[in-house]
């Protein structure tokens, strides 16, 4: 294990060998009913989680990890699909002692992978927070609404990390993949969704409304709108994301 020299985060960061290449891992917290556990969204390392991870450290054990690609950690050997991705993090969390059941929080990107983790193994899961996801439907139902910035351009693409590119473009399967899995499980399911985002109005309420129904989905499932926040809402309103998870944890 390497420490990591201080970057101004709360919640301390390692880099662990597994399996002979290097993972960067932030743990804090104790005891509780469940682990909590952050995944970020597509070309973030674990450091957006921060703020959050360490609130919740107060009550919980809580886990955030950098992806193979971003961060510490090495650059991705394996296929990037959410499938790959949700099965690497099971073993990872296996490897480092923390067994279920794992109260899955996920932004963005991180969010599909996340519901997917949930669908597809719900004995292991306490429950489920999603900070504005990307709907694994999202790109298809924007562009057959012919709607403004519904993905990221080729140009733009090419310009990223690898890890991002990859991630990217095996997001396609992300909707085959969870139909595969299933529905949800009698876990709760919230689903945080921002309204600040700088698109069009119309692509705005395509994103709210396809949130609104992911969460309808679930059999304990509900959606939370929070005003006035942007696609980050574990930095504009930590305090939002904190009481969600919280509150699965029986700490309000």
């Amino acid at each position: 294990m390497v420490l990591l020299a201080a970057c101004g985060s709360k919640v301390p960061a390692h880099v662990e060998t597994v399996d002979g290449r290097h993972v960067e891992i932030a743990t804090a917290g104790s005891g509780g009913a469940a682990t909590v556990v952050f995944e970020a969204g597509l070309g973030d390392d674990w450091t957006p989680w921060d703020a959050v991870a360490s609130e919740v450290a107060r009550h919980a054990r809580v886990f955030a990890y950098s992806r193979p690609g971003y961060g510490a950690s090495d650059a991705p050997t394996t296929p990037r699909n959410p499938g790959q991705i949700v099965e690497e993090l099971r073993a990872l969390l296996a490897h480092e002692g923390h067994a279920p059941p794992y109260l899955l929080v996920g932004h963005s990107t991180g969010g599909a992978y996340m519901e997917l983790f949930a669908r597809s193994h719900p004995d292991e899961v306490l429950g489920v927070v999603l900070v504005d996801p990307r709907h694994r439907d999202f790109l298809e139902a924007c562009e057959a609404a012919a709607l403004d910035m519904c993905g990221i351009p080729e140009s733009i693409l090419v310009t990223q990390a690898p890890a991002v590119i990859a991630e990217y473009r095996a997001f396609a399967a992300a909707s085959g993949e969870i139909a595969v899995a299933g529905p949800f499980g009698d876990h709760p399911v919230r689903v945080l969704t921002a309204t600040v985002h700088p698109v069009s109005p119309a692509r705005e309420e395509l994103w709210r409304s396809m949130l609104a129904s992911l969460a309808a989905e679930a059999p304990d499932g509900e959606q939370i709108v929070v005003e006035g926040s942007g696609h980050y809402i574990q930095l504009d309103r930590s305090d939002v994301v904190v009481s969600a998870i919280l509150a699965q944890l029986g700490k309000e």
